[in-house]
């Protein structure tokens, strides 16, 4: 089960807005360095819309954490690639098991450049 959250926590960076739509829980939060800030359910589609996809993202460092049954959180360092910049950052998402399927209710960035 780890393998498969870490996957799809990778192709929420590299994937283009059908990743979102289909782990993004519906109540979902997320925190951006400025400007974007504070993001919730459908203001994150929109962004994922208009911003361009990462490459490829290296992720060390990489905690799991079960703090109950059906929840899962994740802590890492990611290292962002993509047309010769690299954005590097300490990152949390939390997701939730809802009917058989695991959605992001949380995630969060605190860059490291």
């Amino acid at each position: 089960m780890n393998q498969q959250i870490w996957q799809i926590e990778r192709h929420m960076w590299t994937g283009g807005v059908e990743a979102f739509q289909d782990h993004l829980a519906d109540l979902c939060v997320m925190a951006f360095p400025a400007p974007i800030g504070l993001c919730f359910g459908q203001k994150v589609i929109d962004l994922v819309r208009e911003a361009p996809r990462w490459n490829d993202v290296a992720m060390s460092e990489q905690t799991t954490v079960s703090p109950s049954q059906g929840v899962i959180v994740l802590a890492y360092r990611a290292e962002g690639r993509r047309d010769g910049d690299v954005y590097r950052a300490y990152c949390t998402s939390t997701y939730a098991e809802k009917q058989g399927a695991w959605k992001i209710v949380q995630h969060q960035q605190t860059p490291l450049n």
